[in-house]
Order: C-alpha cells, then sequence, then structure tokens
C-alpha cells in the first residue's frame, strides 16, 4: 500500500509539472478541454456509515461524471493538531485503503498523498503573502476554534483555508465539492485566484463549488469524513 501512494503521489508530480508548462504567464488565456474535480480528506478518525452516504459515496459517483476527478489524503491539514507521527502514517494508509474498498479507482481518478507533493506548500506561500490578515480572522470556522481553543489557537488553524485554496488551484481544478459550510472558504479561493491573475496574466480558472445539502459539516473542498480535534 505505501509504495502504491509512492508511486501515485509521482504520477501526480508530473502531472502538476505538466500543468504548469506552457506559454508565459501574460500571454491570453487558454480554454481547458476538460473539467477537473479537486477533493481532499483528512487521515484522522474512523470512518463512519454517515461519511460513506455523505461523502465517500460522492466522491464514487464523480469518477463517472467529469473528464478528471483528483483526490488527496489531505495529512497537512491533519497537523494543525498534534499528532503522533506512527499513528498519523497508519492512518493515511488505513484511509487509503478505505478509499479504495469503498470504490475510488485509480484507473479513472488520481488518489495521493498532499504531503508527498511538495508544490502545495509552496503555492500556499505565495497565496498567503497575497491574502490580508482580517481576511482570514473574518472566516466563520476561524472565529469558532479560536473561541474554543482561545489562547491555544495556531497560525496553521488560521492559514489552512489557504493551504486548502493551494490544493485547489494548484491543479487548475474546476469544481470542487462542499458543504454550506464552506462557501466561504470557496469565496477565498475564488478572490485568490483572482488576484493571483490580475497581478500575473491569466492563469488559474475560477472553480466552482458543487454544493451537498447531504453533508452540512464538510471540511472544505475536503470531506471532513471523521471528527478531529480542531
Amino acid at each position: 500500500m505505501a509504495l502504491f501512494s509512492v508511486r501515485k503521489a509521482r504520477e501526480c508530480w508530473r502531472f502538476i509539472r505538466a500543468l504548469h508548462k506552457g506559454p508565459a504567464a501574460t500571454s491570453a488565456p487558454q480554454k481547458e478541454s476538460e473539467d477537473r474535480v479537486f477533493s481532499g480528506i483528512q487521515p484522522t478518525g474512523i470512518p463512519h456509515l454517515g461519511n460513506y452516504l455523505g461523502a465517500i459515496e460522492s466522491w464514487v459517483k464523480l469518477q463517472e461524471e467529469y473528464d478528471t476527478v483528483i483526490y488527496s489524503i489531505v495529512d497537512l491539514h491533519s497537523i494543525t493538531v498534534p499528532q503522533d507521527p506512527t499513528v498519523l502514517q497508519q492512518s493515511i494508509l488505513d484511509m487509503t485503503a478505505v478509499l479504495l474498498a469503498c470504490g475510488i479507482n485509480p484507473e479513472k481518478s488520481i488518489l495521493y498523498q498532499q504531503s508527498k507533493v511538495c508544490e502545495h506548500t509552496q503555492l500556499s506561500w505565495i497565496l498567503t503573502c497575497m491574502v490580508r490578515l482580517p481576511r482570514l480572522q473574518y472566516l466563520h470556522q476561524w472565529k469558532a476554534k479560536a473561541a474554543k481553543q482561545k489562547h491555544n489557537g495556531t497560525v496553521g488553524l488560521l492559514t489552512y483555508p489557504v493551504l486548502q485554496a493551494a490544493d485547489i488551484l494548484c491543479y487548475k481544478s474546476t469544481h470542487v465539492p462542499v458543504g454550506e459550510d464552506q462557501v466561504q472558504h470557496m469565496e477565498l479561493v475564488q478572490d485568490l485566484a483572482r488576484s493571483f491573475n490580475r497581478k500575473y496574466g491569466e492563469f488559474f480558472p475560477l472553480p466552482k463549488s458543487i454544493l451537498s445539502c447531504r453533508i452540512p459539516n464538510w471540511n472544505l473542498y475536503c470531506l471532513r469524513t471523521c471528527r478531529t480535534r480542531r
């Protein structure tokens, strides 16, 4: 399973490189020939029936509905709270096994581990330097988490929506499945894409939300399949 994850990560890395090759950023925008879906899932907690019916089942269906579907096990998001490295590594393998068992087909979609692709954090830093602090502090989820954790909240908790934006934009995604609680985060993604395009030339498409009323507590683009300690 570990070797499988590494191979898929390498394939995804080559995919990213191919996406970013081409004309200079100042050239006229080119139309994408296909829709591209991106979504991620944290490798913490124990998936249950509600997770499957509300999230994973939707992932399986999206494989049949869109040309390119990219799914990520977003382990970098999980370390915004303390994690045991050994337990986290096993959780990544377990989540991979669960997704494959539930119908995620490597022949129809890309499944990989987020931290194996360094472009996520590289783009996240660029986008972090483009967003104002009050914008992040205004997000509802940050307010809720900050109220619970008071002085124990980390900078990672504040800025993880920017990493989410990098996850999505890194692949020039056109569609992202989200719950209603993530609408603000998708607005941030779209605003960052617009800002980048205005400054450097048309490069990122503006991703559209695929709203699901069945999952009111999705964590991002991310399907939050488990209860975390955030």
